[in-house]
């Protein structure tokens, strides 16, 4: 018979207990601010369930009534400058480190009233949930998009376990930094069956990223009990794979998280590491509003009952009476502190009249901020050097991948804010493809191989870029992106707009192109058109040497999300770069005109600059003009359509060509845009030259069949010719 021999982690999973002496310990200032934070919460969120049956609050009202003492014990255990980053169910973890931040030191709610700023802080919060121009965020995120980067509140977040990574990466970058901040990321029972959160654990053990994953395990997701959707029913043992120690508290008891918390964090301090807190705790409330579960049936009014003799706003005030903690003069205080702090929020943002309390026009944000901070304004640029391939005095030869690899390099140089990583970056002596060949040898700690994980990574580079740095992430094939869908769109694309511009997200991906090579239909995604669905993202596709290094430059410079795309089938093209200055920009946004020409215009990037140059110079000697113009810049809002509606004026028909299958392909955006603009100048529909809308097959025939080629693109500008 085989011999089995155990094996065991080098993480271990203890339950804490608080003892009874414990709370002699805490000094009893904390105590009394457990209390009233406690108090604030519950007052705050029954308010809000009000405002929500009062039609005041516009979407849903997610809150953690019964779980008040994870809040309170996790901002009063951090430092100030700690980050926590949230869930939906938020409001409680938001205004608890709020509170904590703008409090003055020392604050003491036994002796204290609370100062302008913590009822700023208090009045903003509800602002935000109700959707007012006073809120965080503009009234942009709601109740489930909760930011200020001033108090260390990375954002809320509505999809379960979506902020997972951003709070990872946020923790990373502060460890890269040499900071000993410690971010602590909330989530769910449900969400500890994500992926993205298996992927970032498995990193941040992997790095000695300090950040605190602490689960808030209130027994259900929506309706579904923890005992459906987990095989183990201590959530904290599912680290231990990954090498993560944990502990298992009484989220019902501020004292256990408070001392779990604090004891944790400076562990992480010393040693950076993940680490994992399990709250056993409870919602009262059902998944949203202020019915009961039991009234949905998945659970019983028993078991309600059970869970109501914990809570916390009735145990732990006893439990300070009874040590002599607290007097009743005092708690008085504290509650009536806290009550007021709501009331004044509450009359902050509403008005009465007639026995009705209503929203006055005034406190809703002017429809017209509705498109600002999509993106930052590209007056971020107005002083940087651009450059044009003339200004160079002395030029030299280079092949596109190493333009690649030098502008990347000379970006490191340059900021040390910026880090590149991706599978496989670090090996191979520049990594799959050659394109971060020297790095390694100058910067090794900065250019990092990462896990297959690109949810993951991509989600971490998310957060990287939210606490300040330059990241920059390699996605081997565009197909992987999708992979990274939720970090990619609906969070690094969509958050600056939803956090009303406070926070920022300087990230760039590359990503080669793999058409041509026999790399099959799940390698060979040309992800221009996908990227371009999302108005968040920026989108460059330079294809000479000179251009990549200063759209690259822009890219970097820009405090947004880009996307640059790369072709395979172009890194060996030769073109002229400065000898030695890879400091130069070019203009987001415009065009090139590569080749001028009066009677067909060609609007084209990346491979399909080749088949239009190579056609256009064939078709001259028929004694057709073409004129291509070389897009660069390929998402909505960053498309040159100046430069197009110059080229059609001149020859009245326009030409895409793209290698992209026709469904996504750029091909009807740009004819939508360029008929209503220029309809005047057309003589004919504009027309496409797109690969077909199949994935491109590996046979070596077939996918010559399903990808562009000169002849069609001649064939397409004879028409186009002739119908002019």
């Amino acid at each position: 018979m085989p011999e089995l021999t155990p094996l065991s982690s080098p993480a271990t999973c203890h339950r804490f207990t608080v003892q009874p002496g414990d709370l002699q310990q805490i000094p009893r200032r904390e105590l009394l601010w457990m209390l009233q934070l406690m108090r604030l919460i519950r007052r705050f969120e029954e308010i809000v369930l009000d405002l929500k049956e009062a039609d005041l609050v516009h979407g849903p009202a997610h809150t953690s009534v019964g779980q008040e003492a994870v809040a309170a014990g996790v901002a009063l255990a951090l430092r100030p400058g700690d980050w926590i980053g949230s869930t939906h169910r938020a409001h409680g973890h938001f205004l608890a480190k709020a509170m904590v931040y703008y409090a003055p030191h020392g604050y003491d709610p036994s002796r204290d009233d609370a100062t302008p700023p913590m009822q700023r802080a208090v009045t903003r919060t509800l602002a935000e949930i109700m959707g007012l121009q006073q809120g965080w965020c503009g009234g942009r995120g709601g109740s489930m998009h909760l930011y200020d980067g001033e108090s260390g509140n990375l954002g809320s977040n509505a999809i379960v376990g979506g902020g997972i990574p951003l709070a990872t990466g946020a923790a990373w970058a502060e460890r890269l930094r040499g900071h000993d901040t410690v971010v602590v990321s909330f989530f769910g029972d449900g969400a500890i069956n994500q992926g993205c959160f298996h992927e970032v654990s498995n990193m941040a053990a992997l790095w000695g990223v300090p950040v605190l994953y602490l689960v808030e395990n209130n027994l259900y997701a929506v309706g579904t009990s923890a005992t459906e959707s987990s095989a183990i029913a201590d959530l904290a043992l599912r680290t231990l794979g990954n090498g993560i120690s944990s502990w298992i508290i009484d989220g019902m008891d501020p004292v256990a998280t408070y001392l779990a918390v604090g004891q944790s964090a400076e562990r992480m301090r010393a040693t950076p590491a993940p680490f994992l807190v399990e709250a056993k705790t409870y919602r009262h409330y059902h998944h949203a509003g202020r019915q009961r579960g039991s009234a949905y049936g998945y659970r019983s009014r028993e078991e309600e009952e059970r869970w109501r003799e914990l809570d916390p706003l009735l145990t732990f005030p006893e439990r300070l009476l009874a040590a002599g903690l607290l007097t009743p003069a005092e708690q008085q205080r504290v509650d009536a502190t806290a009550d007021r702090l709501v009331d004044e929020a509450l009359a902050a943002c509403t008005a009465i009249q007639d026995g009705q309390r209503f929203i006055p026009a005034p406190y809703w944000p002017a429809p017209e901020t509705i498109s600002r901070d999509l993106r930052s304004q590209d007056t971020t640029l107005d002083a940087v050097r651009y450059a044009s391939p003339d200004d160079a005095a002395a030029t030299r030869e280079a092949r596109l991948v190493d333009a690649i690899a030098g502008v990347t390099l000379r970006s490191m140089v340059r900021d040390e804010r910026v880090v590149l990583l991706g599978e496989e970056v670090a090996n191979l002596g520049g990594g799959a493809y050659g394109a971060t060949r020297g790095i390694a040898e100058v910067y090794p700690w900065r250019l990092i191989n990462t896990p297959i994980s690109e949810a993951g990574f991509v989600g971490m580079a998310g957060g990287l870029a939210l606490a300040g740095m330059r990241p920059i992430v390699e996605i081997m094939f565009p197909d992987f992106a999708l992979m990274a869908s939720d970090q990619l769109f609906n969070q690094i694309g969509k958050l600056r707009h939803m956090y009303g511009g406070r926070a920022s997200f300087p990230l760039v991906v590359r990503t080669r192109v793999a058409t041509g090579y026999g790399y099959g239909g799940q390698h060979s995604m040309e992800p221009a058109g996908y990227f371009g669905l999302f108005s968040g993202w920026r989108v460059v596709a330079p294809s000479t040497p000179f251009d990549y290094v200063g759209l690259f430059n822009t890219a970097l410079a820009l405090p947004d999300p880009v996307l640059i795309i790369e072709h395979g089938l172009m890194y060996a093209d030769q073109g002229r770069i400065p000898n030695d200055d890879l400091d130069y920009l070019l203009p987001y946004g415009q065009a090139a005109t590569i080749r001028e020409g009066d009677d067909v215009s060609v609007a084209t990037y990346l491979l399909g600059r080749r088949l239009a140059l190579q056609a256009a110079a064939e078709l001259a000697t028929e004694g057709i003009s073409v004129e291509v113009i070389d897009l660069r810049t390929l998402d909505y809002l960053g498309m040159d359509y100046a430069a197009l509606g110059a080229s059609v004026a001149k020859t009245g028909v326009l030409l895409t060509v793209e290698s992209a299958p026709r469904s996504m392909a750029l091909a009807a955006r740009i004819a939508d845009e360029v008929q209503a603009r220029f309809l005047d100048h057309l003589d004919a529909p504009v027309a496409h030259v797109t690969a077909l809308d199949v994935p491109p097959p590996v046979s070596r025939a077939l996918e010559a069949a399903a990808l562009p080629d000169v002849e069609r693109v001649k064939q397409a500008i004879r028409d186009l010719a002739r119908r002019a």
